[in-house]
């Protein structure tokens, strides 16, 4: 053996650490062991005296399969005596013992595990004999960084780190020893390869608490247990999609957690695939959890020659020989932006060694993840939480617990968990800093209300380590790189900027992309030809939603992603907006001529109206006066199309009641058409007509007539007298004049169309039951109820004849003739039919359809009258439940259901619910139809009469005398309901005994009512009973009787001999007969009432 001064500094080096690894390491783990210890055990087992009973001691507390594992070690370990274990012991009790490892200091545990792998690293694979002077210095300072950190005395290392020779007899001593710790290290290494310990690696927490998510989580788990449990020999793939801020990390964390409770020997592993240098943090991490020879990571990842791919591809490769190893796993590969680019580092199906586990990928990269299969599987939580795991969220962030409130925050904010804890986040910070005011979620809604979304986000992603965007950020970055790139999701982009929030239909935006590519100057070789092709393009974007109503797809964005939109797209020039415009026009109608139908009534034009309502004021915008030229110089608009257009577009909005949209649009062609004479008359014509229909909903009847009379002229002149469109015209303005309460000239307009129809259509035509329809209509109002009944019965005769026998015209048949027995007294047969043309219309429609809420409404009203109060409440309830649902909230409808549920509930005594709901029929009429609508009026009306049975005269009365001012104003001073409203206030008159005044307004309704109806019309004789009764009062028994006569004869001829109202009659003249002392006259009256 040579001497010290005779060895290279090379082999000095390695002399030194073989010296440092045989003697000062072993005795500092001695210590660290026995400190640790008895930090633990002393005032318990004892503190460590190098004695059995310790040795004993230690062995007890190990779990059985530590025990197991370590029955070689614990063999020696068992005398209790530290002199005796090695490094492999000593690093063993203090790094995986259970009686040390839980708990242990994190310093002092992360510091003996750098003493492990210097031993097993820089010790156990230098080259023998030889230690670069580089390497040495490095190693060495690691051994002197963790004895200080340890509180190591670190003198001895200092003295061999400068040691230039070494006694042969210790020299040998010591190389013999690391003879035998290589010998061991091998040994221990070989065991590790063949070694699994379970572990649990999840995705950082975020900064604030999340929620917990559990019908979720359970339901993602039994996905991918089914997928399992059909692959059991193969690897198998979930993806989690979604829009940023939906939750995917946060949820497939959950689903990891609980995936590995499960389990006993399994491991879970999460990779943070954002980009390809954290995807090798993450593989590295990976790596060491398996236990992989530390020496072949480092070297791999140290190599400076491998690019970072190639560095994945090694460490992805050397995991894969320990994963193979287990009997299951979950590895769950995070935030994936981009899966193409992605895949390759990812295991793969064709690799055996990946084959027990199971891959759960999250990403908003949906346009790349592969269909669903028996191997793969696809969920998307864009659609946000669970409204109940929503509001639990934001209760338990903001420390406010305010239900009703924050179920309005949650839904604003579409559930979305980014969002919701920026919002809780917001909230809680400004109650702390204004602990003494009242705030909470209610003020945040202001927030939300005025714009400030964006802003009050900034105070949770400038703390959120985890995620430093904001919803709003993340979502712009998102569009952005979709609308930079993806022509097909700008496009789309485009057409929902356009659009109102609720859903719209897919083919609307597959129109508009088709439409918007036509004059493109790109050779796209048919790629936007096919509208299946585009539709599976959309479904890919996670920040579009798609659902599915009545066999419809339906697209749906979050408001964030729409705020988003719209600041993108706003600043887009004039000719930008216009083409936009065009298009969407252009879409919306070719959607609306697809589907072949005129009925638009029907549950799918319903839907379009809110899209058409937002487009009406774009439009309108641009249509100004000194935009409208411009695009007519631009050629942007081709007037003679889009005037019909419009027209077709106010039309369906007429008919589900946006009367503001529609006349919008009515008022756009009409412009359209005055500009240029060249354009077709029948859209003037059609133009006219509408805004005539329009005018009379929203009660301008003067200057609906004016329209209705402009569009009959110029049907007249263009297409001559006999046309059916001028027997559409007819029947229009018979409409408005029968509204105005002139009867004779609305029926003779009828006339008119029947008889046009007739001869141009046939006797038996679908249109010719419509004016029969329409005439009976009149005859009702007039009191002609026979005449009436009978042309109803016609109508329906044709609709039986020529239609299916469950045709919605049938039902609407059956509903009218109802009514007309209704009036007549024959209530047993009014409600068969009402019942029937309910049956059709929730067979051949929906149950929730509109016109079935207007056959419950039809069969309370017969119930009301039959007696039988409680189930025409029921009806009525179920009736304004259908409207709500499928009506605007303010609705016409919904307003009559609330008055007609309010005349039930008057009928039953509950006096203070019957005021509430006339209350609110009033409030929804005053604010769609102003307050001098005639329906106003009957809201008014119907007020009255409750205040009236509530004894409170003087405010039934002025509510009747409001009524009284609205209608003669609206209607005319002759007009039937003018007459209604002198009768009403004759009564209220007659109540606070003002026999006088009383008098006078029976007079004037009377005088009303022989003008407008015919002489036997029940109204007249509720006009003559009023009068005999104050006449009565007043002592005029003579005149009184001759009134209650007229009245009884009336009704006897009209009504039938048992309808109340005749018994009525019975029980007045009964009363006068008896004041005039003719008591065998009047017993027989009053017995002839008791038979009724």
């Amino acid at each position: 053996m040579a001497t010290g001064l005779e060895y290279t500094e090379e082999q000095l080096n390695y002399y030194r650490i073989c010296c440092i690894t045989t003697d000062e390491l072993t005795d500092a783990l001695r210590s660290i062991f026995k400190q640790e210890w008895d930090n633990r055990y002393a005032t318990t087992l004892g503190e460590w005296k190098d004695e059995a009973k310790n040795g004993q001691a230690f062995k007890n507390r190990e779990s059985p399969r530590n025990q197991a594992r370590n029955k070689e070690l614990l063999a020696t370990m068992i005398n209790g005596n530290r002199a005796e274990w090695d490094c492999t012991m000593l690093f063993y009790a203090i790094l995986y013992s259970n009686c040390i490892s839980c708990g242990l200091n994190s310093l002092v545990q992360s510091n003996v595990d750098d003493l492990r792998k210097f031993r097993n690293e820089v010790f156990a694979h230098v080259p023998q004999g030889h230690i670069s002077e580089t390497k040495f210095q490095s190693a060495i300072a690691k051994v002197q960084g963790a004895f200080q950190a340890l509180g190591l005395s670190t003198a001895k290392i200092k003295e061999i780190r400068n040691q230039a020779n070494f006694p042969t007899s210790h020299l040998n001593k010591v190389l013999k020893e690391v003879d035998r710790l290589k010998q061991q290290v091998k040994v221990l290494e070989d065991q590790l390869q063949s070694e699994t310990t379970p572990f649990c690696i999840l995705p950082p927490k975020p900064s604030h608490d999340v929620a917990a998510r559990n019908d979720e989580v359970a339901n993602i788990t039994e996905v991918l247990k089914q997928l399992k449990e059909t692959n059991e020999s193969r690897l198998t793939y979930l993806y989690i999609s979604g829009n940023p801020g939906s939750g995917k990390s946060q949820l497939a964390g959950l689903v990891a957690k609980q995936i590995f409770k499960q389990s006993t020997d399994a491991f879970v592993m999460t990779l943070n695939a954002s980009n390809l240098d954290r995807l090798l943090d993450s593989y590295v991490s990976f790596a060491r959890h398996l236990k992989c020879p530390e020496y072949a990571v480092t070297i791999t990842l140290n190599d400076k020659d491998l690019k970072t791919e190639e560095k994945i591809a090694d460490v992805k490769s050397l995991a894969g020989t320990k994963v193979e190893l287990y009997a299951s796993w979950l590895l769950l590969v995070d935030n994936v932006v981009s899966i193409p680019e992605m895949n390759a580092y990812l295991p793969d199906t064709g690799n055996s060694c990946w084959s027990k586990g199971q891959v759960l990928i999250t990403s908003q990269d949906t346009t790349s993840i592969p269909p669903d299969n028996s191997f793969i599987k696809q969920m998307s939580v864009s659609k946000g939480m669970a409204p109940s795991d929503a509001t639990s969220l934001l209760a338990t962030i903001s420390g406010i617990a305010d239900d009703k409130t924050s179920e309005k925050v949650a839904k604003a904010l579409d559930y979305q968990p980014l969002a919701l804890a920026s919002a809780a986040t917001f909230v809680k910070l400004l109650c702390n800093s204004k602990p003494s005011s009242n705030l909470g979620w209610r003020d945040f809604l202001d927030k939300l209300g005025e714009g400030q979304l964006k802003n009050t986000e900034t105070f949770l992603s400038n703390t959120n380590s985890r995620y430093p965007y904001s919803m709003t950020t993340a979502i712009a970055l998102a569009v952005e790189k979709s609308m930079s790139s993806d022509t097909v999701l700008k496009h789309a982009f485009d057409v929902i900027s356009l659009c109102a929030p609720q859903p719209l239909n897919l083919d609307i935006v597959t129109n508009y992309i088709q439409k918007a590519e036509e004059n493109s100057d790109v050779n796209t070789e048919g790629e936007f030809n096919d509208k299946d092709i585009i539709g599976l393009r959309i479904r890919k974007s996670s920040l579009l939603l798609l659902e599915e109503e009545n066999g419809a797809i339906y697209v749906r964005i979050h408001q964030v992603v729409r705020d988003v939109i719209h600041r993108l797209t706003k600043p887009h020039c004039e000719t930008q907006r216009f083409e936009v415009v065009r298009v969407s026009i252009l879409s919306l109608n070719q959607f609306i001529v697809d589907k072949k139908c005129d009925d638009y009534t029907a549950n799918g034009f319903r839907l379009l109206v809110p899209h058409l309502k937002f487009l009406s004021k774009q439009v309108e915008a641009i249509f100004k006066e000194n935009h409208l030229s411009e695009a007519i110089k631009n050629e942007a608009f081709n007037l003679k199309h889009y005037s019909s257009y419009f027209i077709v577009f106010g039309e369906i909005c007429r008919v589900h009641f946006d009367l503001k949209a529609a006349k919008r649009f009515a008022s756009l062609a009409l412009k359209l058409i005055s500009r240029d004479s060249m354009l077709d008359h029948s859209n003037a014509a059609s133009a006219h007509s509408l805004m005539g229909q329009i005018l009379r909903d929203q009660g301008d009847l003067k200057l609906a007539k004016e329209h209705c009379e402009r569009a009959l002229a110029i049907r007249r002149q263009t297409l001559g007298p006999q046309h059916p469109k001028v027997a559409r015209s007819y029947n229009n303005l018979a409409t408005v004049l029968s509204d105005q309460g002139d009867l004779k000239q609305a029926r003779e307009y009828h006339e008119l169309a029947l008889a046009i129809r007739q001869q141009t259509l046939g006797p038996q035509h679908p249109k010719v039951a419509t004016s029969c329809s329409n005439l009976g209509n009149v005859l009702h109002d007039q009191g002609a109820l026979k005449q009436a009944k009978e042309y109803h019965e016609r109508a329906l005769s044709i609709r039986q004849q020529t239609l299916e026998p469950q045709h919605p015209d049938v039902a609407s048949s059956c509903s009218s003739l109802g009514t007309v027995l209704h009036a007549q007294g024959d209530l047993k047969q009014a409600k068969e039919y009402h019942e029937r043309a309910l049956a059709i219309r929730e067979q051949t429609l929906r149950l929730q359809h509109p016109k079935v809420a207007t056959s419950c409404s039809n069969l309370g009203n017969v119930l009301h009258s039959q007696g039988d109060l409680k189930q025409a409440k029921e009806y009525h309830e179920r009736a304004l439940a259908i409207r709500q649902q499928t009506l605007e909230p303010q609705h016409a409808d919904v307003a009559t259901s609330c008055s007609n549920l309010g005349t039930v509930l008057l009928g039953q005594g509950d006096l203070k619910e019957a005021k509430e709901y006339h209350e609110r029929a009033l409030a929804i009429r005053e604010q769609t139809l102003g307050r001098q609508h005639p329906d106003v009026a009957s809201s008014y009306n119907s007020l009255a009469m409750v205040l009236s049975d509530q004894g409170d005269l003087k405010q039934a009365r002025e509510y009747h005398e409001l009524a009284l001012a609205i209608r003669q104003q609206t209607l005319g001073p002759q007009h039937p309901k003018v007459a209604t409203s002198c009768s009403n206030l004759g009564n209220v008159l007659h109540d606070q005994g003002a026999l006088k005044q009383a008098k006078e307004y029976h007079e004037r309704a009377l005088s009303i009512r022989q003008q407008t109806l015919e002489p036997q019309h029940p109204d007249v004789a509720s006009s003559c009973s009023s009068l005999g009764t104050v006449l009565y009062d007043q002592g005029d028994l003579k005149q009184a009787k001759e009134y209650h006569e007229r009245a009884l004869a009336i009704r006897q001829q009209t009504l039938g001999p048992q309808h109340p109202d005749v018994a009525s009659s019975y029980n007045n003249l009964a009363n006068v007969l008896s004041g005039q002392g003719d008591l065998k006259r009047a017993k027989e009256y009053h017995e002839r009432c008791s038979c009724c």
